[in-house]
């Protein structure tokens, strides 16, 4: 393939997940956080990412970036390995895969 045909960096998301009424129902903050927690993989089946809050400042305000990655736990759409704090220490977040076809009522997730 010639670098002219080459697709520009591009973060895939599946059409499945988009019609999903888990995503419908998230707020924007959600959306864009999920989409940048996805951008962060380089390979296919890449589950875990390091997204520190620095670079989310660069989208949203801190305390905006820290609901939105609860709503996610919350909908079990992520799970955040590792606190960031003391010794300068980054957060592990891993992308579950397939949470549209888990089921998870929206209902239960609000309730949390």
């Amino acid at each position: 393939m010639k670098k002219k045909d080459r697709l520009p960096p591009f973060t895939p998301t599946e059409n499945s997940l988009i019609d999903s009424d888990i995503y419908k129902k998230l707020t924007n903050a959600s959306r864009v956080a999920y989409l940048l927690l996805c951008r962060q993989k380089r390979r296919f089946n890449q589950t875990d990412v390091i997204f520190p809050y620095s670079q989310a400042q660069d989208y949203m305000n801190r305390n905006t970036w820290s609901r939105a990655i609860k709503e996610l736990t919350a909908c079990e759409m992520i799970e955040k390995k590792q606190e960031g704090g003391l010794y300068r220490r980054v957060n592990i977040y891993t992308i579950i895969p397939g949470i549209y076809r888990r089921g998870i009522g929206i209902a239960t997730i609000k309730k949390r």
